[in-house]
C-alpha cells in the first residue's frame, strides 16, 4: 500500500491563486485566439504543482517527489534502513508582506514535519507535515513501527 502524503504547493500561496487567475483568463481567451490553450497549460501549471513524500510501507521505501500539473510524478525511491531515524522538527514560516503603513503584518505558519535521516544523522526527506505537534509525535511513532525504524 502507497501513501501520499502532500507537503507544499511548488510556487506557494500566491503562485496558486496567480495560478488560477491565469488558468481563467486563458480559459476566457479560448474563446478569441488559440494563445488561450497555452495560457490554460501555463495556469494549470502553477496552480496544481506541488510537493509529497509518497509512502511505500509493504517495500520499506520513500519517495519525494514533485508533482507537475498535479500529477506526473518526478522523484527517487529511498530504501529504508533499519539504522535510519524519524526525528520531529518545527518548520514555523514567518509571511512578510508590506501595506502602506509603518506596520507589516507577519502572519505565522505553524507547522511540524516528520524527517527521515540516515545513518549518520542527516536529514534526507520530509515524510509528513502535521499542524499539531501531538499528531506528530503519535504518527512519528507509528511510522517507526511501520517501517521497522529503531524507537530511539
Amino acid at each position: 500500500m502507497i501513501i501520499n502524503n502532500k507537503l507544499d504547493n511548488t510556487f506557494g500561496t500566491v503562485g496558486t491563486v496567480l495560478g488560477v487567475v491565469i488558468l481563467l483568463s486563458g480559459i476566457y481567451v479560448c474563446f478569441y485566439s488559440w494563445i488561450g490553450f497555452t495560457t490554460i497549460i501555463v495556469g494549470i501549471f502553477l496552480a496544481f504543482s506541488n510537493t509529497s513524500t509518497k509512502l511505500d510501507v509493504e517495500n520499506k521505501r520513500l519517495k519525494y517527489s514533485s508533482n507537475m500539473f498535479g500529477f506526473i510524478s518526478v522523484g527517487y525511491w529511498i530504501s529504508v534502513k533499519p539504522e535510519m531515524n524519524l526525528f520531529l522538527k518545527d518548520c514555523t514560516k514567518k509571511n512578510n508582506f508590506s501595506l502602506t503603513g509603518n506596520k507589516s503584518p507577519s502572519p505565522l505558519t505553524n507547522d511540524f514535519r516528520i524527517f527521515l535521516t540516515d545513518e549518520s544523522g542527516r536529514e534526507l526527506l520530509a515524510v509528513k507535515k502535521f499542524n499539531d505537534k501531538l499528531l506528530a509525535e503519535n504518527e512519528m511513532i507509528d511510522l517507526k513501527q511501520k517501517l521497522g525504524l529503531k524507537n530511539q
